[in-house]
């Protein structure tokens, strides 16, 4: 199809171009019964309007609210005898920093003992409370069907439909249709593409928006690796806008939902003033969803492909489903060295949005085969449950680390969450199998490619995590308890807290993987309650230790409990 892009006669083209149909939702693997946490700033909770937002998202999803004076720390302990599936903390923008990102992903990996995720997580947020409220009373869900490139590393073919737009050569798109396939290449483009990408996303189009090259947190450059001859995207005052290299600029003013996705931007996800790209397009641009970078973007950044991974490219998880297991890819990678992958990017992304809002792609039309297909069997016929976690391929391919935007491991959402795991078997290079996830080590790079048919399972035996993130019959908070170390992993110092039902004689000591004891914290009888210890990774004879993991040994009366700590110096 020929396109003409003289700008408003090539919005009213792009419309017709995208195909408007019914269609029905395709549904991914959900956790059954799922848990909402609310954790909130008391100061946030006491402004009217905040409070609004908060008591609306509470109501929106059965959900139990946290409130902390200073720090989100402060209500770790509680919030992991809850053991939430989905968790928001409900910010105001002055709030939402970089390092407060990074806060919160150490957070979510803090309820238990193992060093991955325990919860999905997002961060609400807005210019103003009245955008927060608009996603915290909007839809559950929406449908991911028309995808607008503002690169062409958007993987167009992915989508039910499309246009991606080249960020290094002037002139040239690509469009796919609904019930096609084919990736049509044009090079009748404007040279300058902002009034134009403006117009397509203010006609209220465009379910998901990708970007790539140099960003910052108020702005992202159209052209690509110089500004050439094209404008800008910028935020100020909360109000997104195109700036044109030779003209005005033009407000983005948009009211379907949609996902913003800086899939390569520096710091584009970081809010660091009133005009941050993050509040303008929670303002006025429509966004449900924006995902971006609070740290410089590099060759080595890898969340971001592993959101594309999970998202469309190899199943099709929702947003912050796919958002939540790419980081988990990326811890076991950083663990096993896995070949080709060195991500530094482990805290370095943020998700504002509902977590719990179900935005997928749309189950219409045609697009690229998914990687695979994953199956999770749950057989509750007996005691303990015997789970089986099988990954089919639908194509021939690779997956594992494949490259920064490439495939990933295959990591499976569990519909129910799991305790006292026991792996049976498995046909893998290695598995994670974790409360609420299953991860299959299953290629790496120099292996051949696995062909269409392949299988490869896991098949372990748990008990379910019942109630209020406890087992069956216990009481909350009635047991010694040695809580995950924060932050985790971490570099120079890390806090271990015990939680202790009476008096009694406790030991805290830290041993390395073979067994040597390397510093002993406590050994001292304890009053009942909630005790912290910190540890700068040093040994006994005050020598910094070497990075990798080590256990920290809780002894109090008769229990003893184990945890692994990763120093990442």
């Amino acid at each position: 199809m020929k396109l003409n892009l003289g700008s408003k006669q090539f919005c009213l083209c792009f419309l017709l171009f995208f195909t408007a149909v019914a269609f029905s939702q395709w549904n991914a693997p959900t956790v059954d019964g799922t848990s909402y946490a609310i954790v909130v700033k008391e100061s946030t909770y006491a402004i009217p309007e905040w409070q609004e937002v908060v008591d609306s998202l509470a109501v929106k999803h059965s959900a139990q609210i946290f409130f902390y004076t200073t720090n989100i720390s402060e209500t770790l302990y509680n919030v992991s005898l809850m053991a939430p599936d989905y968790m928001a903390f409900v910010t105001e923008w002055q709030d939402a920093t970089a390092s407060f990102v990074s806060s919160v992903w150490v957070y979510s990996r803090s309820f238990d003992e193992d060093v991955y995720g325990d919860v999905i997580w997002g961060i609400l947020t807005g210019y103003e409370a009245e955008d927060a409220l608009r996603i915290a009373t909007g839809p559950d869900s929406f449908d991911v069907k028309t995808v607008l490139g503002g690169t062409t590393s958007c993987d167009l073919s992915h989508y039910p439909q499309g246009i991606s737009t080249s960020e290094a050569t002037y002139c040239r798109y690509y469009t796919k249709d609904l019930n096609d396939t084919a990736i049509v290449e044009h090079n009748d483009g404007p040279t300058d593409r902002t009034e134009w990408l403006v117009e397509c996303l203010n006609a209220d189009s465009i379910d998901i928006f990708i970007t790539s090259g140099h960003g910052a947190h108020h702005q992202w450059q159209l052209h690509y690796p110089g500004s050439g001859e094209e404008g800008y995207f910028r935020s100020p005052s909360g109000q997104a806008v195109g700036d044109p290299k030779y003209s005005a600029q033009i407000g983005i003013n948009s009211t379907n939902p949609k996902i913003y996705f800086g899939l390569g931007n520096c710091n584009i996800g970081q809010i660091a003033s009133q005009n941050s790209m993050a509040l303008g397009w929670l303002h006025t641009a429509g966004a449900c969803f924006y995902t971006g970078y609070v740290i410089p973007e590099g060759s080595y950044s890898h969340q971001h492909g592993g959101t594309k991974a999970y998202f469309e490219r190899q199943v099709q998880y929702t947003w912050s489903q796919a958002y939540f297991l790419a980081n988990q890819a990326l811890m076991f990678d950083i663990l096993n060295s896995t070949p080709g992958a060195n991500p530094p990017d482990l805290n370095g992304s943020a998700i504002y949005g509902d977590p719990a809002m179900e935005a997928r792609i749309a189950d219409v039309g045609v697009y690229a085969p998914l990687l695979y297909t994953e199956e999770v069997l749950v057989d509750s016929s007996s005691s303990p449950d015997t789970v089986t976690v099988r990954i089919t391929m639908n194509i021939e391919g690779d997956p594992g680390y494949t490259s920064k935007w490439g495939y990933r491991h295959p990591a499976v959402l569990l519909p129910i969450r799991a305790m006292d795991i026991e792996i049976l078997s498995h046909d893998c290079y290695d598995v994670v199998v974790t409360d609420n996830f299953v991860l299959l080590y299953i290629w790496k790079q120099g292996d051949p490619s696995l062909l269409e048919g392949a299988t490869r399972e896991v098949v372990f035996v748990c008990n379910r995590l019942t109630g209020i993130g406890t087992e069956s019959g216990s009481t909350p908070g009635a047991s010694v308890r040695l809580l995950q170390n924060t932050p985790n992993p971490f570099e120079g110092e890390t806090s271990i807290s015990v939680s202790l039902p009476a008096q009694m004689n406790v030991s805290v000591e830290i041993f390395d993987l073979s067994g040597r004891l390397v510093r002993r914290l406590a050994e001292e009888t304890l009053a009942a309650g909630v005790h912290s210890f910190s540890w700068n990774t040093c040994d006994d004879n005050g020598i910094e230790v070497s990075g990798g993991i080590y256990l920290c040994r809780l002894r109090a009366g008769n229990d003893e409990q184990n945890i692994r700590m990763v120093n990442i110096r």
